[in-house]
């Protein structure tokens, strides 16, 4: 697979959320197997999704609301995480193996609610009108329960909220990943006191543009509320937003190849095009036959 991808001009990328995916595999021998091989330093390792939002994040708010960063920032936390997922030897990719058993425990109440909080979104789903399935995305609407400073009294695109409600939840959550990557260059407390502020900041002054990753997990679950849920469904909404690093997704899962194609159709900007492959062994001879045929395009 190595020398197919090099000989054809591509790069085979690895996102966190696929290794985590992959630490999760009861089977021991199995899961060392997979995380071996997706530790090797010859794909591309990706960053965690949550870092790339929290670059997406900090780059609006200072484009926006600079008052809301630290006038001395302390980026010392950020550079040794950073530094631990970049690094070549000895980081994340290397120790992911040793830890797994320790992060399936760890993650065990997390991967749960999150799962029990996708199949009740499938289920309050399954009420809507059948025109929500071919909705286009940057056109779907809402409001909120009541009126909220900030909001200008006008319907705003959905994602708008989802990137609000998502804010400000796992500002909540003690030891949540995206305090590693902002809180050493953002005023945490002082951007949730101006609330009125970060209500006119999320629903009508950021850019779609500027934040895709944003605009695109909100996508992925909106689409997933659509179709039918796995435990793997939450792992999906994580993947989806990895469509801007790679050109291609290859997938043997239906729903998340066609999640990912409605998204291409509607984004406000280009992702990666999604194609479905074989499961189980079928799907190493169909990845070499594309890497043969980008050779000899």
């Amino acid at each position: 697979m190595q020398r197919a991808a090099r000989s054809s001009r591509s790069t085979i990328v690895v996102p966190p959320a696929v290794l985590y995916e992959a630490a999760h595999t009861p089977d021991k021998a199995l899961r060392d197997a997979l995380l071996s091989a997706m530790a090797r330093d010859t794909w591309k390792r990706l960053m965690p999704e949550a870092y790339s939002e929290a670059e997406e994040l900090k780059a609006e708010v200072r484009r926006l609301r600079p008052e809301w960063l630290r006038p001395q920032p302390d980026l010392a936390r950020f550079k040794r995480v950073r530094y631990d997922w970049i690094r070549s030897r000895g980081g994340v990719w290397d120790r992911i193996s040793e830890d797994a058993e320790l992060l399936q425990r760890h993650d065990a109440q997390m991967l749960q609610r999150a799962r029990d909080q996708a199949y009740a979104l499938r289920n309050e789903a399954r009420s809507w009108s059948p025109k929500w399935r071919s909705a286009t995305l940057t056109k779907t609407m809402a409001t909120p329960p009541a009126p909220w400073p900030g909001w200008n009294g006008q319907p705003v695109e959905a994602w708008r909220f989802d990137g609000l409600n998502v804010f400000k939840v796992s500002m909540g959550v003690v030891g949540h990943p995206t305090f590693d990557w902002i809180d050493g260059e953002l005023n945490i407390e002082l951007m949730l006191a101006q609330s009125a502020s970060l209500v006119k900041f999320w629903l009508h002054d950021v850019d779609a543009q500027r934040m895709p990753r944003h605009w695109l997990r909100w996508a992925f679950e909106f689409l997933q509320r659509l179709h039918r849920v796995t435990g793997g469904t939450p792992v999906d909404a994580q993947l989806g937003t990895y469509l801007l690093d790679a050109d291609l997704l290859l997938s043997a899962d239906k729903i998340l190849v066609n999640i990912a194609g409605r998204c291409r159709q509607d984004a406000p900007f280009p992702i990666a095009a999604s194609k479905i492959v074989p499961s189980a062994a079928g799907a190493v001879a169909s990845v070499l036959e594309l890497l043969e045929e980008r050779l000899s395009s």
